[in-house]
């Protein structure tokens, strides 16, 4: 592997074609600028959620790498209490399990699990319900 974000690519390919209820699948660069795209929904954004180095031995390391799949959705029903904009995400969410749990973006990583994941969030009339996933790579030296 020459590329640590290798995997992102991979991921929106696999959501697109997995999850056809998305009108829209993209990468994002962090939560805080998702609610300013998010005119079309329900959508999914994907971003890179940092590295946790792993095991070290002699010329290698290993690398937890973490990503987040942040759906967002727009429903007005019960605003209040957010009842709408979890029945609309929570199918998602559970799609978006099913795709990526045990699944590997390339021969390099390890099987997606699912991490710790932050809470929602809720942004100019936007929810966004995030997913943590993790997977190991191994870093060589050359």
């Amino acid at each position: 592997m020459d590329d640590l974000f290798a995997a992102e690519h991979p991921i929106l390919e696999r959501l697109r074609l997995r999850i056809p209820a998305f009108r829209q699948v993209c990468a994002a660069r962090s939560l805080e600028e998702i609610p300013a795209f998010t005119g079309t929904t329900p959508a999914l954004y994907v971003l890179f959620d940092g590295h946790k180095p792993l095991v070290h031995a002699g010329h290698e390391q290993a690398l937890e790498q973490r990503w987040l799949m942040v759906v967002a959705v727009r429903n007005g029903r019960e605003a209040d209490r957010g009842e709408g904009e979890r029945r609309e995400a929570g199918p998602l969410l559970w799609q978006v399990c099913q795709a990526l749990v045990g699944w590997r973006p390339g021969p390099d990583h390890g099987p997606f699990r699912v991490s710790t994941t932050p809470g929602a969030l809720v942004a100019e009339g936007v929810a966004l319900f995030p997913l943590r996933f993790a997977t190991r790579v191994v870093v060589s030296a050359s």
